[in-house]
């Protein structure tokens, strides 16, 4: 199970830098020894539309390609959940940069989302999180 958990780890951190930099990324060309770099991150969803509708509108994303059953963001898809029942979420967190805390906390409230707490210090900058349409936790991390 470790390597799960170094996989979500590194999943978030990749994430982050990909959302937050992109111009970055785009620079990137030669990957690891081997030549392989992380391209996107797939995740599964009940409803892509949905989805969709809550990353674009609600966090300001831009949608960059989309079929009837993905929809692709800078670094991260999300598609159709193929399982049975709901879709295992637990363990999963998406690591997003801000440049403040409380800039992002106060209008993410304004465009209606449901966040618990409000920023609190972590590590070297604050932070807080709250959960998609499926379940899935997102952390907010920056300068206050």
């Amino acid at each position: 199970m470790a390597w799960r958990w170094l996989l979500q780890a590194g999943a978030v951190l990749i994430f982050a830098a990909i959302t937050s930099l992109p111009q970055a990324y785009s620079q990137q060309s030669a990957g690891n020894a081997l030549g392989l770099e992380v391209r996107h991150i797939h995740i599964r969803v009940m409803d892509v539309q949905r989805t969709k509708a809550f990353y674009r509108d609600k966090l300001g994303f831009k949608v960059t390609n989309e079929t009837p059953t993905v929809v692709e963001f800078p670094g991260l898809w999300f598609g159709n959940w193929r399982g049975q029942g709901a879709i295992p979420t637990g363990g999963i967190t998406i690591g997003i940069a801000t440049k403040s805390a409380d800039a992002s906390y106060n209008e993410l409230k304004k465009r209606g989302v449901d966040i618990p707490k409000p920023p609190a210090p972590m590590r070297d900058e604050f932070s807080f999180t709250f959960k998609d349409p499926d379940g899935y936790e997102i952390e907010v991390e920056g300068p206050k």
